[in-house]
């Protein structure tokens, strides 16, 4: 699954859109940062302003003759003679305190000389030590720092003004952040779980489209899987397809096309040499067994001719298990298939097998039950079958040794079971038994002459009535070849 292209593009389509909405979020979130601040330094400004403007009233109000310091202390402490425009100008500053929301703001005016001159009701050392570290480069100008008081975020302005046009004075004030990071913290949230939400969309809906579109690569594989040596003649139906698609699938129908052509010219090219070598070695053998029969023949070379004879019988077995085994994988009308009775059919075959279970001392045990049993399938070729299996098992038992063939109806499919009392075989070989001239080396030793394609045969015979062989083996204790064939 990870592998898939439909995985990996799914995966590099959403890859993609994350990278693309963490950017645009990141910016957005910093777009909106900046404004918040720019919004509080702004709000911070004028707050300056307004408490310069009440100060300079205050001023405008007193004919005094105080020294500037003292008048501003007299004003904003509400130390000294209250007038009539007094209490007017303390009633505009209580309004606008209000109005510019000062109630959780910490300020302190200060001179040149950095001797505080006034200070608000809630400032506090901490407060003063945080302006001294962050103002003291400021001076006499401007400027706004972003600054922690007990883990809290604050914001404050370095704002320098004249007084009663008499005195400079700076004003330092800071105001909580606490709004502003409220707001950016659900941003962020919203921002993140916006994120989140759209990928899982995006997977499920990329996922969808990535089916939709790899839907004739998944059709072409479908085929590929359900073409074989036997049914070449598959092809992908052509449904008005265009672009990339389109050509693979006509390559693809174009390649099978190909391969059928070739595996037609190789079953005829195989076909017709296995014929043309029959009859040279008929007329071979012929001309041995003559001059084998010959009057005078010393008796070397009649050794020697009736070895010759049985090599060109091995060849010509070879010969003829190989067309066999290329008609089967490569033509199905050379079986005949019909109903027939599987329980008869071997009852009648272990006749023939008893003949040479007894010439080799060994003891057939035949459990085939009573009644009837069809099967629809080819009985010449399965009895091949059927006979080299238990043909094996005579010639791989020892005397004294038992081989039993039974039958039975297993889950809706005939069972056929040859078991021996044998030398059975490697676990290594066991994997091999049904290649193409694999033979055990034991078996090579015994049986010289063999060819090593009689299991093959079978497991093509077996495969084309859609069955199956299965092998268990043990060594020094025997084998069991289980045939099972649909009823």
């Amino acid at each position: 699954m990870f592998y898939s292209i439909r995985f990996r593009a799914s995966l590099l389509y959403s890859g993609i859109l994350c990278l693309i909405l963490t950017g645009f979020s990141a910016y957005l979130f910093q777009t909106v940062r900046h404004t918040l601040y720019k919004n509080v330094e702004d709000d911070l400004r004028v707050k300056a302003q307004q408490i310069n403007g009440i100060i300079d009233a205050y001023a405008e109000m007193d004919r005094s003759g105080l020294s500037s310091v003292a008048l501003m202390r007299q004003f904003l402490t509400q130390r000294g003679e209250v007038t009539s425009g007094r209490d007017i100008i303390d009633e505009l500053w209580e309004k606008d305190s209000r109005s510019l929301g000062l109630a959780g703001d910490r300020f302190r005016i200060i001179n040149l000389n950095g001797q505080i001159v006034l200070r608000s009701k809630n400032m506090d050392r901490l407060t003063e030590r945080t302006f001294d570290r962050d103002f003291k480069t400021c001076g006499r100008k401007t400027c706004f720092v972003a600054t922690r008081i007990n883990n809290v975020s604050f914001e404050s302005v370095n704002y320098p003004f004249r007084f009663s046009n008499r005195s400079e004075f700076v004003l330092q004030l800071t105001t909580p952040l606490a709004a502003v990071e409220n707001v950016l913290s659900r941003l962020l949230l919203f921002m993140a779980g916006g994120v989140v939400f759209i990928l899982l969309i995006t997977v499920f809906i990329g996922a969808f489209l990535t089916r939709r579109i790899l839907q004739p690569v998944l059709e072409v594989i479908r085929t590929a899987n359900n073409i074989s040596q036997k049914n070449l003649g598959v092809r992908i139906v052509d449904r008005a397809r265009d672009g990339e698609m389109g050509l693979l699938v006509d390559s693809f129908n174009r390649m099978i096309e190909r391969l059928e052509k070739s595996f037609t010219h190789i079953n005829e090219f195989s076909s017709e040499v296995a014929h043309e070598l029959k009859t040279p070695l008929a007329i071979i053998k012929g001309e041995l067994e003559l001059a084998l029969t010959a009057p005078g023949i010393k008796e070397e070379d009649a050794r020697m001719l009736g070895s010759t004879i049985q090599e060109v019988d091995r060849l010509t077995k070879i010969i003829t298990d190989l067309l066999l085994l290329a008609r089967f994988e490569y033509r199905q009308d050379v079986f005949k298939m019909e109903s027939f009775d599987l329980y008869a059919f071997l009852k009648a075959l272990c006749e023939r097998v008893r003949v040479l279970s007894s010439e080799k001392g060994i003891r057939l045990d035949v459990m085939v039950p009573d009644g009837e049993l069809f099967i629809q399938g080819d009985a010449g070729h399965l009895r091949r079958v059927f006979f080299n299996l238990a043909h094996n098992a005579v010639k791989f038992t020892p005397a004294g040794g038992v081989i039993r063939l039974s039958a039975d109806v297993d889950g809706g499919r005939a069972r056929v079971t040859v078991s021996d009392t044998g030398e059975g075989i490697a676990p290594a070989d066991q994997a091999k038994v049904f290649e193409k001239f694999f033979r055990v080396r034991k078996a090579r030793e015994q049986d010289p002459a063999g060819t090593g394609l009689g299991l093959a045969l079978a497991l093509s015979i077996v495969k084309a009535h859609h069955g199956e062989i299965i092998l268990q083996s043990e060594l020094n204790l025997g084998s069991s070849f289980i045939v099972f064939l649909p009823l």
